[in-house]
């Protein structure tokens, strides 16, 4: 399959790297015309799904889906006015911080409740919610196939729970890099990719193994998933 774009989806470790270009740099070397980004800060794994299937059902041509994945502990809810059609009402209201855009009289009160909860349901379930992930990834990657479109998806900086057990097998897919093992940020950190400035609060309570990488510092990353695309994923 040829590609006519590349689409790039994630949380802030996306965006990041979408600001600095590093979209634009792995479609070249893909030798893929176009390229996008639609990831969004704060962004949970729901949306980063839900939105690429929406943007793979608006547009005309085929692509080639970059995901790069966030933590599994977050989520979303529907309790926003809108900000655009395509994202809708939908927001994580612990780490995308709308409250101008609440609605349905939803507060501050509400938020930290939903958190302490979610706390609650999160300790034990680690392993629940990655394979609900993994079932949702696969539905996703089997229905952007059937259309012409590719995807490949790897972690950002989420250590998750034991891979190798069985109940994960569905992640050996090619379009899956390492089953979800290797986590792009600690892989850069390894390699010395500058990390991005923080603010004199931030930085201390960031590890450096999970910090943003400096904006335009790419090149390590897409040399990566260049090489991996090229050996699993058809581009051609």
């Amino acid at each position: 399959m040829k590609f006519a774009q590349l689409v790039a989806n994630g949380c802030s470790y996306m965006h990041a790297y979408a600001q600095g270009m590093g979209h634009q740099d792995l479609a070249k070397r893909l030798n893929i015309p176009q390229s996008a980004s639609i990831a969004v800060s704060g962004s949970a794994n729901n949306r980063i799904i839900r939105t690429t299937l929406k943007h793979s059902y608006q547009t005309h041509t085929p692509a080639l889906y970059v995901l790069g994945l966030t933590f599994v502990s977050r989520d979303e809810l529907p309790i926003c006015h809108s900000a655009d059609e395509f994202e809708g009402p939908w927001t994580n209201p612990q780490n995308q911080l709308h409250q101008s855009r609440w609605q349905h009289n939803w507060q501050q009160k509400d938020t930290d409740q939903y958190v302490e909860l979610k706390l609650k349901w999160e300790v034990y379930s680690t392993a629940d919610r990655i394979e609900d992930l993994q079932y949702r990834l696969t539905a996703m990657v089997a229905d952007l196939h059937s259309r012409g479109h590719g995807a490949v998806v790897y972690n950002q900086a989420d250590q998750m729970t034991d891979m190798n057990h069985a109940r994960f097998d569905l992640l050996k897919a090619t379009w899956a890099i390492d089953q979800l093992k290797w986590r792009a940020i600690l892989w850069q950190h390894e390699q010395g990719v500058p990390a991005m400035i923080y603010g004199s609060n931030q930085i201390h309570q960031v590890p450096g193994n999970m910090q943003h990488r400096a904006v335009g510092h790419h090149d390590m990353v897409n040399e990566f998933l260049t090489n991996y695309i090229k050996q699993h994923i058809i581009t051609q």
